[in-house]
């Protein structure tokens, strides 16, 4: 289930499942393969989560995060841990391209261009990749 029966927290565009945690792509023109990654499990805050819940949590985030830097060809993925606009304790993973982003070395929340959700094709292609390299690394839905 990709909604929080507690919180109503929707994943959108599910890609991957990891030992506590969902995937899905977060659809950022500006970012393509921008995803988030959810805790299957309701938590308010990180602080609310049992210590093994929240290391584990952390090493899905550190899986997905390389995952999606090898499928997008991303030099670094940026991460912002966010439970604040939505009561679901989630993370945003933000794949950041040197020749691609107008600035680099800033923070993705400063990028000066429109934020706008890709084209459908694109999206339809970004679910496709991001999809197969779960599925690859052995985190795919098949699981879920």
């Amino acid at each position: 289930m990709n909604t929080c029966q507690k919180c109503q927290f929707a994943l959108a565009n599910p890609v991957g499942r990891l030992s506590v945690s969902r995937i899905g792509l977060f659809s950022d023109a500006r970012f393509p393969g921008r995803s988030i990654v959810s805790l299957r499990d309701h938590y308010d805050d990180i602080a609310d989560a049992p210590p093994a819940v929240a290391e584990l949590f952390m090493a899905d985030i550190h899986c997905a995060a390389r995952i999606i830097r090898r499928a997008t060809g991303a030099d670094r993925v940026d991460l912002a841990l966010s439970s604040k606009a939505d009561s679901h304790v989630h993370a945003h993973l933000i794949p950041r391209r040197r020749d691609r982003d107008p600035l680099p070395d800033n923070g993705p929340w400063e990028d000066p261009r429109e934020r706008r959700p890709l084209e459908p094709l694109a999206e339809a292609i970004a679910i496709g990749l991001l999809s197969a390299a779960f599925d690859v690394a052995g985190a795919g839905l098949s699981g879920s």
